[in-house]
């Protein structure tokens, strides 16, 4: 919340983003955080605002998956229960499920209209500038569904090409900042996890932006991969698949993907992957919330290990952590199979 409290409070004073502070997000995100300390200058309310966009979402999800699924409401109320959204956005006040909100605004257009093309390009477009860059990756697998890509392209363009040209005669090139968070080591993620046997097969600390890069590579294309044979399905069954598979892959592969980013699919991941009738899914998913508030709390405390030299393992709070970490990453791998199973065979 600091980080955002920054950056909203120099806006608050007129300030330019990217020129004027630092920003890792979309350039409307930083003014919209603002709006709420225009009428209480605090950071709770930027936690307020985090909270109501989060129940707005949450009611758009229902409201759009009322008429597709019988036990929408219960797996609505079901999610407002786990404890990663609650923490998230109660105490971390984190805005990734905004990304989640975009694509069901998307899949409640196209149930309207069953329309791919324009309007749904202009929705997807806004979040590449309201939210951050992370936004644009989901369109790689979405791309194959598009039955209309012309028209879908053309929406964007309608959004993309004025806000680029503003932006760039606003403060010049400023506005490629988030580009240099690629080179941020967050966790967890399959990265942090074979850290220590990376290191120890090349003798030295891996260079960051080239496992970066092999990271991005791996997460678009597997997305694509495990979307690819769902191609002529329906776009109401598609989309959120579509959805799932990017940031999930995303959580495994980046290295820059800390567990928070889980927000961004939680929900979406409730309704169309847990099956509450099972018992491993109701289990899986408990223990899967419970692994991502303790895991960051531990890592914190031991001030960011990297298990570069792995005898620190010989330490038991260091040992569970990486164990916490391994953990974490298995659960996304589980949820990345069940989204695989899902695009083959139950579409």
């Amino acid at each position: 919340m600091p980080f955002f409290w920054g950056k909203a409070s120099v806006a608050y004073q007129g300030g330019w983003v990217y020129r004027d502070f630092a920003s890792y997000h979309a350039p409307l995100f930083s003014y919209i955080i603002t709006l709420p300390i225009l009428l209480w200058y605090t950071p709770k309310a930027i936690v307020l605002l985090m909270v109501l966009m989060e129940a707005g979402i949450i009611w758009g999800t229902y409201r759009t998956y009322k008429s597709l699924h019988n036990d929408a409401f219960k797996s609505v109320m079901l999610y407002i229960i786990l404890s990663a959204p609650a923490v998230m956005v109660l105490l971390g006040g984190q805005e990734d499920e905004w990304l989640w909100g975009v694509a069901v605004w998307m899949l409640y257009y196209f149930l309207r209209t069953k329309n791919d093309g324009l309007g749904l390009g202009l929705r997807f477009s806004s979040g590449l500038i309201v939210i951050k860059a992370t936004a644009g990756f989901w369109l790689f697998p979405l791309w194959v569904l598009l039955k209309k890509k012309g028209a879908f392209l053309v929406g964007m363009l309608l959004i993309g090409i004025p806000i680029l040209v503003i932006l760039y005669l606003l403060m010049g090139l400023d506005f490629l900042m988030p580009l240099e968070q690629a080179t941020n080591l967050l966790t967890p993620n399959l990265f942090t996890v074979l850290r220590p046997l990376i290191t120890a097969i090349l003798g030295h600390a891996p260079h960051l932006p080239t496992f970066t890069w092999i990271g991005m590579v791996i997460t678009l294309s597997s997305a694509v991969w495990i979307i690819y044979p769902a191609r002529h399905q329906s776009l109401v069954k598609t989309l959120p698949l579509a959805f799932l598979a990017t940031y999930i892959a995303m959580t495994i592969f980046q290295l820059t993907s800390p567990g928070y980013y889980v927000f961004t699919y939680m929900l979406p991941l409730v309704m169309e992957l847990v099956d509450w009738k099972k018992s491993i899914d109701t289990a899986i998913l408990l223990i899967f919330n419970a692994l991502l508030v303790v895991q960051p709390f531990l890592f914190t405390h031991l001030n960011s290990p990297t298990y570069d030299d792995i005898t620190v393992l010989a330490n038991p709070l260091f040992l569970l952590e990486y164990t916490l970490q391994f953990l974490n990453v298995a659960c996304y791998g589980w949820y990345f199979r069940k989204v695989h199973q899902k695009a083959r065979y139950s579409v």
